[in-house]
C-alpha cells in the first residue's frame, strides 16, 4: 500500500510542476507568437484590401472614359459628374497607393524572400 501512496504522489507533484511550468514558460511564449501571427495576417489582409481597391479603380478609369466634349448623349451635368467620379478613383489611387507605402514595414516582412 505505501509504494501505491508513493506513486500517487509523486504523479500528482510531476502533473503539479508539470502544468505549473506551462503555464508559467510555455503559455505566455505561445500567446505572443499567437499575437505577432494574428497582427502579420491582419497586415496582409489589409495588404490585399489595397491593392483591390487600386485595382478596381484602375479597372473602373480604363472601361469607363470621358466621353467627347461634342457627344450630345451628354449633359454637361452627366459629364461633371462622371468626371467627379474618376476624380474620386484617382483619389482613391492615391490613398491606397499612399498607405502601402507608409505601411510597407508592417507587410513586407511576412513574405519569405527568395535568394
Amino acid at each position: 500500500m505505501p509504494d501505491s501512496v508513493w506513486t500517487i504522489v509523486v504523479a500528482a507533484v510531476t502533473a503539479v510542476v508539470t502544468t505549473t511550468a506551462t503555464g508559467l514558460i510555455v503559455a505566455p511564449r505561445l500567446e505572443a507568437r499567437r499575437k505577432r501571427l494574428v497582427e502579420v495576417h491582419a497586415a496582409r489582409d489589409a495588404f490585399g484590401a489595397h491593392m483591390l481597391q487600386i485595382i478596381s479603380a484602375c479597372v473602373h478609369l480604363q472601361n469607363i472614359q470621358l466621353p467627347p466634349a461634342d457627344d450630345p448623349a451628354w449633359t454637361p451635368v452627366l459629364r461633371e459628374r462622371l468626371a467627379g467620379e474618376r476624380e474620386r478613383w484617382w483619389q482613391q489611387i492615391d490613398d491606397a497607393t499612399r498607405w502601402l507605402i507608409d505601411n510597407v514595414a508592417t507587410y513586407a516582412g511576412s513574405w519569405p524572400v527568395r535568394t
